[in-house]
């Protein structure tokens, strides 16, 4: 991260690259360099962003196409408490977007302090609300905001899951028409399959592509 912030003090326009999942994460970068007075654009090129983003500041200044003007590219792909640290680091005062763009992405990231969680992430997070973090608001959109879509989807699923191995891998089989017929997108799919670690024995979870021969999507395994 040390070199990140070398790069971005050297460069005039730097671009953000992000998949859904990172979004809050770069959104928080995003407003750090809009701070040094820095050209910067925000790019995720994914075709469906789930609406639970939509809170995050600088949404509506996502881009789905490369800014070739810019001199420096960065894929956000690191967690918030990464970014958090590296901003400690570097003694970069939080403001209240970055502590909110900060709070959503640890929120996500945990499923709502429920996953991989120890006494550093609720000091982050204690932290981040102090610098003040919209986490009422944050949480209203992570946690709460399921569309119909989403609901459709995770209806299916479920109605077509399997429990194989004694009941320790869950599989599920999906193909790009279902998805479409649903209105929600694949990466509601990977969220869903998340679920499935409610289940009592289950240790994997895996996502099987029907249209093209049952091809491995997505393996997630349960964490110790």
């Amino acid at each position: 991260m040390n070199e990140i912030f070398k790069n971005i003090q050297n460069a005039k326009h730097i671009e953000l690259v992000a998949e859904p999942e990172f979004l809050a994460v770069a959104s928080a970068l995003y407003t750090h360099i809009l701070r040094l007075h820095k050209k910067v654009s925000l790019v995720s090129k994914s075709k469906n962003i789930d609406i639970k983003f939509s809170f995050l500041p600088w949404f509506e200044k996502i881009k789905s196409s490369d800014t070739p003007s810019a001199d420096l590219k960065i894929v956000c792909n690191f967690s918030s408490k990464t970014l958090y640290e590296a901003f400690e680091k570097e003694n970069i005062t939080l403001n209240k977007k970055m502590a909110t763009a900060l709070y959503g992405a640890l929120l996500d990231e945990t499923r709502g302090f429920v996953k991989g969680v120890d006494g550093t992430i609720f000091a982050m997070a204690q932290v981040l609300i102090e610098c003040g973090a919209e986490h009422k608001v944050c949480s209203r959109f992570i946690l709460k905001n399921a569309t119909l879509a989403f609901l459709r989807l995770k209806s299916l699923m479920l109605k077509k899951m399997l429990l194989l191995n004694d009941a320790k891998a869950a599989l599920f089989c999906l193909d790009e028409n279902e998805i479409k017929a649903t209105g929600a997108s694949l990466e509601n799919a990977y969220e869903i399959m998340q679920e499935a670690f409610a289940l009592r024995y289950v240790e994997m979870v895996v996502l099987l592509d029907s249209d093209s021969e049952y091809e491995v999507q997505k393996v997630i395994y349960k964490e110790s």
